[in-house]
């Protein structure tokens, strides 16, 4: 994903901060901070950018990973920390990632996973589920379908059918977008239970889940639409 890392080069030269590259932690994640109990407070973001949400995270006593694809957001996200947690941020493909099982009890990825075919996509949240531990949470936005025929930045693109599109100029000019349908994330999660979701104000649904522990294995898996 060449594209991005272009980005990130630019916005180090003052370009403008697309996605993560603004700062905000969106208030939904805060939310689960506050809620939710992590019983190890291992995280790992996918597509961590420069790393804003990994120091949040270790601001609230995470143990953190990350992964991007672009190598100068790796080396910006790795100046916030020391060298051991620094070490443990590295450049990857995302839909090639090996990520080892049931280790962590947060997996997150905001404004990242789509930007790949839907096959692939749904094949990394199979991936990250494998990868939490029993009663570990997901956290993981997704653009909408519908929304997204509003987006400036798709106004010119090439359809690759099933919801994909690539745009046709701006900085992610021929990189593959997924856009879901609440259904099509429903699927994808279904082997998750107590999964959320919800469309927020820029047309993105944002996904809670949480990976079946002990106990679900004996009872059916609770799924819960918002």
């Amino acid at each position: 994903m060449a594209n991005w890392d272009k980005i990130y080069r630019d916005y180090k030269k003052g370009g403008q901060a697309w996605a993560t590259l603004s700062g905000e932690i969106i208030p939904e994640f805060k939310l689960v901070l506050r809620q939710e109990k992590f019983k190890f407070k291992r995280a790992f973001d996918i597509g961590c950018g420069t790393g804003n949400y990994l120091a949040y995270l270790v601001s609230n006593g995470f143990q953190v990973a990350g992964t991007d694809s672009s190598p100068t957001a790796v080396k910006m996200a790795r100046a916030l920390f020391d060298k051991k947690t620094g070490r443990a941020i590295k450049v990857a493909n995302m839909f090639k990632l090996r990520i080892p099982k049931n280790k962590y009890d947060l997996i997150m990825s905001i404004a990242a996973i789509h930007h790949g075919m839907k096959k692939d996509v749904a094949r990394l949240v199979g991936k990250i589920y494998t990868a939490l531990v029993p009663g570990g949470k997901a956290f993981i936005t997704f653009p909408d379908l519908v929304s997204s025929q509003h987006w400036d930045t798709f106004k010119t693109n090439k359809d690759l059918g099933n919801g994909t599109f690539s745009p046709l100029s701006g900085p992610e000019k021929g990189l593959p977008h997924s856009f879901f349908t609440k259904e099509e994330i429903a699927k994808m999660f279904a082997k998750f239970r107590m999964v959320k979701m919800q469309l927020d104000k820029r047309g993105r649904w944002v996904v809670r889940a949480v990976k079946q522990d002990s106990r679900d294995s004996r009872n059916k898996y609770k799924q819960e639409y918002v």
